[in-house]
């Protein structure tokens, strides 16, 4: 450890000693202690003066959410009113012409009209000039309703012709043209209302934002968006590095592993099978009338159909299998730890099968089908390439006998490497004979 020298006053050089180097934690303690204390009192500051900004602010909020919700229920009830009348006028006309039935509409109406009529001006009585306006609204509906009134009274007293020759459409628009003037205005100024508070709510409320960035600026600002900064350039680089590896082995389309994940994959699991004394199944697939759906359909519901693809296997094998994409729609099945030809052959046909069924996509039903060319390990290589190669010629055989099935590549002693079969015994003999 390297010494630390102090000077003193007299020039002279002395370590820093006992004392000295102890004094390091107590004043990093108090500079601690320190910066708490003044963090907590401009904390406290800081909350003082967000209260009392957020009390004004709340009340001005508070005010303004009522009068909002006011101001949408008078313009509701002004619109109801116009309803009212016109249902009020028309059932008065449709009873006048003769039709018994529209009093009962008529009366609804009129009930409804002078129960709107209060409601507008309760919900007015807090600003003088709209509880004037109301006051002249309501005496513009009572004229409206006691004319439609006299007529009804005129044609219940059986003097219908009296009350068609009595009823006006020029003084029934005269009254109604007055009635939405007022309306109109109520409208209007409650719309003036409303904008006026949200202006002195807008105005608070840059006031509090202004005093926060100010306050926070100096004390804050800088540490938290420094950190996060490098929180988010230390988040966003360990994404980038997860979603690299991600794409680096795997299908882009269909989340599988890609061909450099299934060579390392395939590699280890044949060390593996050499060191136990076990067999492995390579499956090489191939989709038959792939073609014909992008041909005919699309390459857009061909990419759908290879998502689907992929789901299905996934599902069809076990969690311990590999099943890769190795491009177009070409995929790999890697089934580790086998012990008879015969799991192999249930695996492949389970495959075979649940590809075969028929798939829904955008409304359309598409069927396809797979051929499997399978190759054992270590009877028909020692290594990805070798067991891959014979797969594929398996796949062949497969497809040229009709496709929809799968076909053993063996390798029996003496004879060419790949020669295929279709014999699940044949495929147990090579294979425990290769195990012994």
């Amino acid at each position: 450890m390297k010494s630390h020298y102090w000077h003193t006053g007299s020039g002279g050089i002395l370590p820093a000693t006992g004392r000295k180097e102890r004094a390091g934690p107590a004043t990093q303690h108090r500079m601690a202690l320190m910066t708490l204390v003044s963090g907590i009192g401009l904390a406290s500051l800081l909350a003082i003066l967000i209260g009392w900004s957020m009390l004004s602010i709340t009340s001005d909020f508070r005010s303004t959410a009522m009068l909002k919700a006011r101001n949408h229920e008078v313009i509701a009830t002004l619109n109801r009113l116009q309803t009212h009348l016109t249902e009020a006028e028309k059932g008065e006309r449709g009873y006048i012409v003769g039709s018994e039935i529209a009093v009962t509409a008529y009366l609804r109406a009129v009930e409804e009209a002078r129960w709107t009529t209060d409601l507008i001006h309760a919900l007015a009585s807090s600003d003088p000039i709209q509880k004037e306006k109301a006051a002249k609204l309501e005496k513009l509906v009572d004229a409206k309703l006691d004319t439609l009134h006299f007529l009804v009274t005129v044609r219940e007293s059986g003097s219908m012709q009296s009350a068609q020759l009595l009823m006006s459409a020029d003084q029934d628009n005269l009254e109604t043209e007055r009635i939405n003037a007022v309306l109109k205005e109520m409208e209007s100024r409650e719309n003036m209302l409303l904008n006026e508070a949200l202006r002195v709510r807008d105005k608070a409320q840059g006031k509090l934002w202004g005093m926060l960035v100010l306050v926070t600026f100096f004390l804050f600002a800088g540490a938290v968006w420094q950190y996060r900064r490098v929180r988010r350039i230390v988040e966003q680089a360990a994404r980038s590095q997860d979603e690299m590896r991600h794409l680096a082995n795997h299908d882009a389309l269909t989340g599988l592993a890609n061909r450099r994940l299934l060579q390392d994959r395939l590699e280890v699991q044949i060390d593996h099978a050499a060191r136990e004394g076990q067999s492995l199944a390579v499956m090489y697939m191939d989709l038959d009338g792939f073609k014909k759906v992008n041909d005919t359909i699309g390459h857009d519901v061909g990419d759908v159909l290879l998502q689907h693809v992929a789901r299905r296997l996934k599902a069809a094998v076990r969690a311990s299998d590999t099943v890769a994409r190795i491009g177009g729609d070409e995929f790999i099945v890697v089934v580790p730890e086998l012990h008879e030809a015969g799991t192999a052959a249930q695996i492949a046909n389970t495959l075979v099968e649940a590809i075969s069924k028929p798939y829904s996509i955008n409304g359309a039903t598409v069927k396809v089908s797979a051929s499997i060319g399978i190759s054992l390990y270590p009877h028909c290589g020692t290594n990805p390439g070798e067991l891959m190669h014979v797969a594929d010629q398996a796949l062949n055989q497969a497809k040229n006998s009709g496709k929809n099935q799968y076909r053993f590549a063996m390798n029996p002693d003496g004879g060419e490497k790949g020669r295929v079969t279709a014999t699940v015994e044949e495929a147990d003999v090579h294979l425990n004979s290769s195990a012994s």
